[in-house]
């Protein structure tokens, strides 16, 4: 699958890339302990893993986002032996047109401030970059139309910027979830207005992953499972189980909505080398509550050829 063809649904076996669940994915390079980055399309009808590599000079610890027809690549670290610590962040961005797989990547707009490991989602043409490891600034902003990058609308100063939880995308409000598990704090960011507020003061200590199905927002913990949130009513819903969980989750899984009203949990199974997962139902009882049932009696696994280090869902 490493091969480059113009027209991408035959490249992923007659899919359309919407179809199928995107992960960047962190592998082992060769016998030297390196690791690089590549781009995969997993489908879970046919378990097949389609794998785009990254340009050799992509920095390491990026986060990917898709927007339209494109996926981007952003921030990073690279090697300096000047630097005290090996590293730097950098503020690059790599460029992938899902309808022109033959171009490759290509370099676009770097961003304002250099970011490693950035909270990132797009919404309405826009790409939004939130601080995750220390930069010099809480967060930017990309118009891909106007191909500038500008500062974020600043924060309450409620928030601790270096303790965000993953944000989440509301877009039939057209706002963004912003979690501080530092106090616990549930805020939205209403990117129409560039004005934030706080939706909940004591949410919870903190989640791993997060989506939003039907108005109520899931969130995952390790060893804690899921937790429903109803975002009309602003309250905790409780969440019964209709059949056992089949196998238990590893640390480092995350939860990720395909869409029809189901969830995924996935992760890494480094043992027997592929991506697992568990695809499983969600529905409001009668009684307020949330029902869950999984599909399926064990994990999906879909093989990979290579070593895979970690996996990052968008």
């Amino acid at each position: 699958m490493s091969g480059d063809t113009v027209d991408s649904s035959s490249y992923f076996d007659g899919r359309e890339p919407d179809e199928l669940i995107r992960a960047l994915v962190k592998k082992w390079q060769g016998t030297d302990g390196e690791t690089t980055l590549c781009l995969h399309f997993i489908d879970l009808e046919s378990n097949k893993a389609f794998i785009k590599a990254m340009p050799p000079d992509a920095p390491s610890n990026s986060t990917a986002v898709s927007c339209g027809n494109h996926v981007y690549v952003i921030g990073g670290i690279c090697e300096n032996d000047a630097n005290p610590s090996g590293k730097y962040d950098v503020n690059d961005v790599f460029q992938l047109d899902l309808k022109d797989l033959e171009r490759g990547w290509r370099k676009t707009t770097s961003m304002l401030f250099p970011r490693s490991f950035p909270h990132v989602l797009a919404a309405e043409g826009k790409i939004y970059v939130f601080e995750c490891m220390g930069s010099e600034s809480f967060g930017e902003v990309y118009d891909i139309s106007g191909d500038i990058w500008e500062p974020l609308s600043p924060p309450p100063k409620a928030i601790d910027i270096h303790v965000l939880c993953v944000p989440v995308l509301d877009s039939s409000r057209s706002r963004i979830l912003v979690h501080c598990y530092a106090s616990g704090t549930l805020y939205a960011y209403y990117y129409d207005h560039k004005s934030w507020v706080c939706l909940e003061q004591k949410f919870c200590s903190r989640f791993d992953s997060a989506a939003i199905v039907d108005n109520v927002l899931y969130t995952y913990i390790y060893n804690c499972s899921l937790e429903a949130y109803n975002l009309v009513d602003k309250k905790h819903l409780p969440i019964k189980w209709s059949s056992e969980f089949p196998v238990v989750e590893p640390p480092g899984s995350t939860l990720y909505r395909p869409g029809n009203g189901k969830l995924i949990l996935g992760w890494v199974n480094n043992l027997h080398r592929g991506f697992e997962c568990i695809r499983f139902n969600i529905w409001c009882s009668e009684q307020g509550g949330i029902h869950a049932a999984a599909e399926h009696q064990s994990a999906i696994t879909v093989p990979f050829p290579e070593y895979i280090f970690g996996i990052w869902f968008f």
